[in-house]
């Protein structure tokens, strides 16, 4: 599986087709001269193992349409938080589902597994587990059809959520991240900020 290559990584599943996110990304971004916007197939070449920590780098990022399930959109980012404050504008403003992961090893350092679920811009639901130095557990809003509450109740705290309880979950959301050719696309936009 691609995904084993990296320690630690974060995406959102958008719920809309990608046209649609390229459109609110060219009127919201495009006009601002702050950003490069390209269209061009989508690479994991935005860090090696994990996303360069904290946020004074300049951000990266990818939409695309998987080429498993291509009325769907993903968004891939170089920031730790998967850039979340543009997700929920984004979901805000489309008036969308967003479902952000973050997935790591749980022997990296900083283990961080979680997910949350935007609905119109505002949060729904939070869960995770992450290592600070310890272990801790926390879940927010509505337990939903995907989730398996069964795990929460685990008594070590870093299998409550791990990495494969999140592939459970995007498979159950319709998005095999452990296929390779849902990282697969033709149909990708990049954009990369180029000042502040």
């Amino acid at each position: 599986m691609r995904i084993n290559n990296f320690e630690y990584f974060t995406f959102t599943y958008l719920d809309s087709p990608l046209e649609k996110i390229d459109d609110y990304v060219q009127k919201k971004l495009g006009d601002s001269g702050k950003y490069k916007i390209t269209r061009t197939p989508f690479k994991f070449d935005l860090y090696e193992t994990c996303p360069p920590k904290g946020g004074a780098h300049f951000e990266k990022l990818y939409f695309f349409a998987p080429k498993t399930c291509e009325d769907k959109c993903i968004m891939f980012s170089n920031y730790p938080d998967g850039f979340s404050s543009l997700v929920y504008n984004i979901s805000d403003a489309l008036k969308i589902k967003a479902y952000c992961f973050q997935i790591s090893t749980n022997n990296t350092p900083d283990a961080m597994n979680a997910f949350k679920y935007i609905e119109n811009g505002k949060e729904v639901r939070i869960v995770y587990a992450m290592k600070d130095p310890k272990w801790n557990f926390y879940c927010h809003g509505e337990i939903q059809p995907f989730e398996d509450k069964e795990l929460y109740q685990r008594k070590m705290i870093k299998r409550r959520l791990d990495k494969e309880a999140l592939i459970s979950y995007c498979a159950k959301l319709g998005i095999d991240i452990r296929d390779d050719t849902f990282w697969e696309s033709q149909q990708s936009v990049l954009v990369e900020r180029l000042s502040w």
